[in-house]
């Protein structure tokens, strides 16, 4: 397991969050589906942001992905 920095990620950005994403063991808990999400906390909320890893396939059943998200503030 390897962590992946998302390509749409900003170098002028200072903080990083790494966000671990488990799938689960049952038969088709896997998917292939393009999986989006927004990182909100009490002042501010990312824009919609995509999951996703050039190198290998990701979301797998029974699986664990590290992803590091940039953000502004």
């Amino acid at each position: 397991m390897g962590v992946t920095p998302l390509a749409d990620n900003n170098k002028s950005d200072h903080y990083y969050y790494q966000i671990l994403v488990f799938t689960g063991q049952r038969t088709n808990a896997g998917t292939d589906s393009k999986v989006y999400f927004v990182l909100s906390g009490d002042k501010d909320q990312t824009q919609i942001r995509l999951f996703s890893d050039p190198h290998r396939k990701i979301f797998q059943r029974g699986g664990i992905n590290s992803f590091i998200i940039a953000v502004p503030k």
